[in-house]
């Protein structure tokens, strides 16, 4: 599982040093080989390891696919799907039109989300979390959430 939130920097050749601390699991859950892609949704990049993005990538193909919601999911998540592969020192090269997409400069954001991670540029994920906080609080709290013990 991917945790933690990870302020990195992207080189002049647009690469991003995994922390240490994700180097070994990396490499035991996919040897190195991993996928990146736009999220639908946001303007951040995700990381998947190979073995979880494949299975991601069944699901979203067993969709309906004359849905415009399957199309548009299948364009956006698929189409942009690019395979990276950690290379000696640890690093993933993130694509032009990728990092161009997510608004990615120097200075980047590193979010485990369980079985993958995030890519923000920092000023738009600050901008993300308090759009979010002020959206939380401007509706009720799903049961799910209220019976969950923290």
């Amino acid at each position: 599982m991917f945790r933690g939130v990870h302020n990195l920097t992207v080189d002049a050749k647009g690469r991003l040093k995994v922390p240490t601390r994700h180097q070994v699991q990396i490499d035991e859950i996919c040897a190195g080989q991993m996928v990146l892609s736009i999220h639908p949704d946001d303007p951040c990049l995700l990381l998947y390891p190979l073995k979880d993005w494949q299975a991601l990538e069944e699901k979203v193909s067993a969709l309906p696919s004359l849905n415009i919601h399957t199309k548009r999911l299948k364009r956006k998540l698929i189409g942009h799907a690019t395979d990276c592969e950690l290379d000696k020192a640890a690093r993933i090269l993130i694509p032009g039109a990728l990092r161009d997409y997510a608004n990615i400069g120097k200075k980047i954001i590193l979010s485990g989300q369980g079985h993958n991670f995030e890519l923000w540029d920092e000023d738009t994920w600050n901008e993300q979390l308090n759009n979010l906080e002020a959206l939380s609080k401007k509706e009720e709290i799903p049961i799910e959430i209220s019976q969950l013990s923290l």
